[in-house]
């Protein structure tokens, strides 16, 4: 619109300029062609001689300016775009016919999504690690680990059954978990999820609970169940198979603990694993309850004709707190081993265990672990028809974490464990006795997969059960460096 009022204007003041010249030149050929004659005597002719004179440079002077106007305007016109590109921009304005858009360039056709071995999978996750350890005893053993016929945590690293082995290398344990996790929203099959983890290594020869020391018992199949979610409620998730004991505040897996070596309530005072059925039921975010009909504690095979009940009840009120409470009852008693007098599903054991975890900030984390249990009875072996009386043990262990960043923390962990009638640490019928540790462990992280701890433990007993040398005391220093690896198909490519 700009451009059309200067083509206008300038249009206006060139038809001005010729109109001027169109005057002029008459006038002054007339000029030219008067005869020259004497000025006239009187005054009045003389005034209209000049009158003439100045209108014509007054004409003069204007023609120049529209001349200058002219040549301006010329210049301006160069530097302006063109009428179609302004009716282009503007044809609504311009009042013009209104250009053609140019064609949409043809949108390109997405590339394919690149396979990946997550991919392949689907909903399927494979996952695992490796984890291993140098242990050093200060005490030095002479035993450095566990032996046939000697119970576990005696020699080598005692109390620690994990990570047993004494001033040397070893396979703490190798692991591969092969996941489906149940999707209600998914629907039909959806609703079916299944898990199955093998563990290999020292870790292994724990929870099968031998004290063969050869790699044939140190292979062990750590979980294998199914999941279905029925359409009840919210969804009632039912779980079949074996699987890892609700109880404590550790699991079997050394990278997901806050320590490295394993506390003495959780080798102890709880089982590791159940074989059975659960269903679990999360009302809401803060509260759900699940429910358990296993065999027994660490049978896949039940050793009588009873079973295990147990119900766990989870409370998280707010982003800062975690409570889970366990309860578990049932007859475990073995005759062949125990010696009890009686039917074997009268001898009735008990376990309460809870724990309450508190995380202030992203820096800190506290949590308390405390078990009891109770109600086993064995043959006196002075009486052939009487039991010992029903037997007990208890312990408690707090912890607490501090995250320096997200490659380093340091955390540190104290427990005491009591056990009145010596029926969990030294075998039913021997001495009472009670034991204790404080744990600080440094971890820092070397790559996201790649995890190092650097860990110093100390373990105290009323009676003299840790080796030094030749000999027994009761005390027991260790250090130990650990390094694990861990991998999943999440982050395949």
């Amino acid at each position: 619109m700009k451009l059309m009022r200067k083509c206008f204007s300038k249009g206006v003041l060139a038809m001005s300029a010729v109109s001027l010249a169109m005057a002029i030149g008459p006038v002054l050929q007339a000029q030219q062609q008067l005869p020259q004659s004497p000025a006239p005597a009187n005054s009045t002719s003389q005034t209209s001689s000049q009158t003439t004179a100045d209108r014509l440079a007054q004409l003069e002077k204007e023609v120049g300016q529209l001349q200058s106007e002219i040549a301006s305007l010329k210049n301006s016109e160069e530097s302006t775009p063109s009428m179609r590109t302004a009716a282009y921009i503007e044809p609504q304005q311009a009042g013009a016919a209104t250009a053609p858009a140019p064609a949409a360039a043809p949108a390109s056709t997405p590339a394919p999504a690149p396979v990946t071995f997550a991919s392949l999978l689907g909903p399927t996750t494979i996952t695992g690690f490796v984890d291993g350890y140098y242990g050093f005893n200060f005490n030095q053993p002479t035993n450095l680990g566990n032996r046939i016929g000697v119970p576990n945590g005696i020699d080598g690293n005692g109390l620690q059954f994990f990570t047993n082995n004494a001033n040397q290398f070893s396979l703490n344990a190798a692991e591969l978990v092969v996941d489906k996790a149940p999707d209600a929203t998914a629907g039909g099959t959806g609703r079916a999820g299944y898990h199955i983890g093998i563990i290999y290594g020292q870790a292994a020869q724990v929870i099968n609970g031998t004290n063969n020391s050869t790699d044939a018992s140190n292979l062990a199949l750590k979980e294998a169940y199914v999941d279905y979610i029925a359409p009840i409620g919210k969804g009632l998730t039912f779980t079949f198979g074996k699987f890892v004991t609700p109880a404590g505040a550790e699991v079997i897996e050394s990278n997901a603990n806050w320590n490295y070596t394993r506390s003495i309530l959780f080798y102890y005072a709880i089982p590791f694993f159940h074989f059975g059925v659960n269903a679990k039921y999360t009302f809401n975010p803060k509260w759900s309850v699940t429910g358990y009909i296993v065999n027994g504690w660490n049978n896949s095979q039940e050793v009588n004709t009873g079973k295990t009940y147990g119900v766990s009840i989870a409370w998280t009120p707010n982003k800062y707190w975690a409570v889970t409470e366990n309860y578990l009852a049932g007859p475990q008693g073995n005759t062949f081993f125990t010696g009890y007098v009686g039917k074997p599903n009268d001898n009735w054991r008990q376990l309460e265990d809870a724990t309450i975890g508190y995380t202030p900030n992203a820096k800190w984390a506290f949590q308390i672990n405390g078990d009891y249990g109770y109600g086993d009875k064995y043959g006196n072996g002075v009486d052939a028809a009487a039991n010992s009386p029903a037997v007990d043990w208890w312990g408690v262990a707090p912890y607490w974490k501090y995250t320096m960043n997200d490659k380093s923390n340091f955390a540190m962990r104290y427990e005491y464990y009591s056990d009145p009638q010596g029926f969990t640490l030294f075998g039913p019928g021997n001495l009472n006795g009670h034991v204790q540790e404080v744990t600080s462990t440094y971890s820092y992280n070397l790559t996201s997969a790649l995890a190092t701890r650097f860990e110093f433990r100390e373990d105290w007993s009323n009676r003299d059960i840790f080796e030094k040398g030749t000999r027994f005391v009761g005390s027991q220093p260790t250090a130990t460096i650990g390094i694990t690896y861990s991998f999943s198909s999440a982050n395949a490519k």
